[in-house]
């Protein structure tokens, strides 16, 4: 029982959390122009709120890692690239209106990348929207207490992307704790 309430609490909590991005996104279309969705999966963004704003179309641009979303989107007509927002984005200078990012940031192996090129490719005086999971909720809280990782973590495509990521260490190897570890006792079997 305690499980369904938690469940139903999060489902609820992102809804709003959803809600309110997509409310975002459309109020960014006062202004016209172009949107980029980061991480478009099949479009359903696109699908789910074009009809709330006369989004055609031509408006709509999206990058997605997966090959097979990027094929799906591609045969509904939509401008999906396929590509990694951990690198350079595929397009010029202020190009889009809005750059929304929606529960996306917290995969990526770069984050400052990411915030570097949306910031490069968005007008001045426009719209970015990012949702991103928040740790410090009671649910997350719970979850940890019981053993149980949040939802946010490594995209399942991590273990593609590392093999293909240079992988560097920020810190020095001469750097030494202020204090030894404990002995860990030796096991005998």
């Amino acid at each position: 029982m305690l499980k369904r309430y938690f469940k139903a609490l999060y489902q609820r909590t992102m809804e709003k959390a959803y809600d309110l991005a997509y409310r975002e996104i459309i109020s960014a279309f006062d202004k016209g122009g172009i949107y980029l969705d980061c991480g478009a999966n099949i479009g359903w963004v696109y699908e789910k709120r074009y009809k709330e704003i006369p989004l055609t179309k031509e408006q709509y641009f999206g990058i997605e890692w997966n090959e097979k979303c990027v094929t799906i989107d591609r045969e509904k007509g939509l401008n999906i690239q396929q590509g990694d927002l951990n690198r350079t984005l595929p397009y010029e200078d202020d190009k889009f209106t809005c750059v929304y990012a929606l529960s996306v940031l917290e995969h990526l192996l770069n984050g400052c990348q990411f915030m570097k090129e949306y910031h490069r490719v968005l007008r001045a005086d426009v719209k970015l929207v990012l949702l991103t999971p928040n740790i410090s909720t009671y649910f997350t809280v719970i979850l940890i207490l019981a053993g149980k990782m949040p939802s946010s973590g490594p995209h399942p495509d991590s273990d593609l992307l590392m093999k293909t990521e240079e992988v560097f260490k920020v810190s020095s190897d001469s750097l030494t704790p202020n204090i030894k570890p404990p002995a860990l006792p030796v096991r005998c079997k």
